[in-house]
């Protein structure tokens, strides 16, 4: 069995899923476009058996200019033969060509959002030289989808856009949230801000989460790390906010500001959204757009709300009214635990089993062994 992801470069959702996916599949071999060794993943001491990519130095920080070589590097990636090949794609991974002749199970983040949903995510703008490029690559993508027997999707929103754009049903497989680390403090603690965490690219919208806070009258905490982050800084100088930048927080960071906060604020479209559960799961409540994957992971008027609109003033009248309700922290949990990393393993097995039995392909079930 083969297990292909896209770049594993640091410990963000799509890494965190797919190491969920390496434990439960301990003898696959694992695969990726390119492999950050200080990214801390776990494969169970395994090596990560990556594309020329890799070594193309000059290239690997540079996401855009290697999208038209991407196809070709997967194509390349590996001459070996395997019964059952689990892509976890959201760029170009479900093009690893020993999955034409395996059996082909492409786990789903989205279908590219830079070439089929530029309103989500802008982080490429068009240009007359980039045209042609796009048109290929778009094709390519379409055709791609002939080589994937099964389709799962991390949400329901995504499943209705692989529906959508690649006219083909998925099942929805949910991704995992670490419950057991992720959890409440033992006693309640309140820091008197709102916390928003991700990274710091465009499409995130932290400059609306900043807008928003400041009109909201709250303090806001902003984690992560990125491009943009000179000019957040330069927005919450400018608007005078109460915004405090804690940059690459580690995990015990980062779930001490999850205990702490008293809202989550995350405005940006997802296609799922772990770092809205991640809170819940420390049971703070969340303020979340009403639209793509995080519809789907907060209980409006139980573990947070769901705002209509991506503009400051629906943000605003979000976060205020969060703020105002006193959610119970134990609901947040509880509906956080839905979405365990047990729970995905579940499933995505079941999946992977099933599919590989009604091949006649007899795949181990770790399971099976634990309680043997």
């Amino acid at each position: 069995m083969a297990l292909c992801h896209e770049w594993l470069a640091g410990r963000n959702g799509s890494e965190k899923t797919f190491e969920a996916m390496a434990r439960a599949l301990p003898e696959a071999d694992v695969y990726g476009l390119s492999h950050n060794r200080d990214a801390g993943l776990d494969f169970g001491g395994r090596p990560v058996r990556t594309t020329f990519i890799d070594r193309l130095t000059p290239l690997r920080d540079h996401r855009m200019l290697q999208l038209p070589l991407m196809p070709l590097a997967w194509r390349y990636a590996s001459r070996r033969r395997y019964d059952v090949a689990v892509t976890s794609s959201h760029a170009c991974a479900k093009g690893f060509r020993p999955a034409r002749d395996a059996l082909h199970l492409c786990y789903c983040y989205t279908p590219m959002r830079y070439l089929w949903l530029s309103s989500i995510d802008a982080r490429r703008r068009p240009s007359r030289l980039s045209a042609p490029a796009e048109r290929w690559l778009r094709s390519w993508d379409l055709a791609s989808v002939r080589w994937v027997d099964d389709f799962a999707a991390i949400s329901n929103a995504v499943a209705e856009r692989i529906a959508d754009i690649y006219g083909r049903p998925a099942r929805v497989i949910y991704p995992g949230v670490d419950t057991d680390f992720y959890r409440p403090p033992a006693a309640g603690v309140s820091g008197g801000f709102a916390l928003a965490v991700s990274r710091m690219v465009p499409y995130k919208r932290l400059d609306l989460a900043i807008r928003a806070c400041h009109r909201a009258g709250h303090p806001l905490v902003v984690a992560g790390t990125g491009p943009v982050e000179p000019s957040l800084r330069e927005l919450a100088s400018r608007l005078g906010a109460g915004v405090r930048f804690v940059i690459a927080p580690d995990d015990d960071q980062l779930r001490e500001l999850y205990r702490a906060a008293d809202v989550l604020v995350f405005p940006a479209e997802e296609d799922f959204g772990i770092v809205p559960v991640e809170a819940q799961a420390c049971g703070t409540p969340a303020v979340v757009l009403a639209k793509g994957g995080t519809a789907e992971t907060v209980i409006p008027g139980v573990t947070g709300v769901l705002v209509a609109a991506q503009d400051e003033e629906s943000m605003a009248a979000g976060i205020q009214e969060a703020l105002s309700a006193g959610y119970d922290a134990g609901a947040c949990r509880r509906n956080a635990e839905r979405f365990s990393l047990g729970a995905f393993q579940e499933n995505f097995l079941d999946w992977v089993i099933g599919a590989a039995a009604s091949r006649g392909i007899t795949v181990g079930d770790p399971r099976t062994r634990e309680t043997a």
